[in-house]
């Protein structure tokens, strides 16, 4: 498995700039995300439909019933204690995001 940690995330979306908390474990040998996004109140459920390994890269789909979207798209590439990826959410369009590994 790969990514596992916690990431503090960089998300710019227009009039916004936000910074979550991604935790990313294994449980039972599957992947288990949860977000900490505390400074806006809210710690959004993500329910994981699909999850592959390219290499160093996770492709994911999940739904987030908090956004009511539908499924939500992304890919993210760990480097080290860097990762740089790409969210694609439905109305929103593609997210850049860029992150550093904090424990």
């Amino acid at each position: 498995m790969i990514g596992l940690g916690k990431w503090q995330l960089d998300i710019s979306v227009p009039m916004l700039k936000v910074q979550p908390i991604l935790t990313i474990a294994d449980n039972n040998g599957k992947y288990e995300f949860t977000v900490d996004a505390s400074g806006f109140g809210v710690t959004p459920a993500i329910n994981l439909v699909n999850t592959v390994e390219e290499g160093n890269t996770l492709k994911v789909r999940a739904q987030v019933p908090m956004l009511n979207l539908g499924d939500i798209e992304g890919k993210i590439t760990f480097e080290g204690v860097h990762c740089t990826g790409e969210v694609n959410v439905p109305m929103l369009g593609k997210i850049t995001v860029k992150g550093v590994r904090v424990g």
